[in-house]
């Protein structure tokens, strides 16, 4: 005979789903209002981006991928503090081993920041890169 859902079993798990989706309403939020600053920023790059001939210019590209860098590590930053968030409102059974939504989710912040470390060493790079041409073009 199978027990239905008594008001004591239903409490924790209404909790869990009413935080869920809050989070998610939170985190889609964020990503709106990001995604709009983003496509703002990436019209006004796409228009001034070109090869650069000057010092100046490369000094330009150099902010420019020092920023990118700041940004991707902003955002690792704000992946690993989702995770760990993530991971306080979801209720563990040992028995069970890992909580699948919990799992979901740490696989999608560890491949995020994975990808996204890999592009701020790049940006970083191509700052370093940028950065040396401008002063062997000033003759430094």
């Amino acid at each position: 005979m199978k027990m239905l859902d008594t008001p004591m079993k239903s409490k924790p798990r209404t909790k869990i789903l009413t935080g869920a989706m809050a989070l998610l309403l939170v985190i889609g939020m964020a990503v709106v209002l990001q995604s709009k600053s983003s496509a703002e920023d990436q019209s006004s790059d796409k228009m001034q981006m070109k090869v650069p001939q000057t010092a100046m210019d490369h000094s330009a590209m150099a902010e420019h991928y020092q920023k990118k860098a700041a940004e991707y590590h902003a955002d690792i930053e704000a992946h690993k503090a989702m995770l760990a968030e993530y991971k306080k409102g979801a209720v563990e059974n040992p028995k069970m081993g890992e909580n699948p939504h919990v799992k979901a989710e740490r696989l999608h912040c560890e491949k995020y920041i994975k990808a996204a470390e890999a592009l701020a060493a790049e940006a970083a790079e191509s700052a370093k890169f940028h950065s040396l041409r401008a002063k062997e073009m000033e003759g430094k």
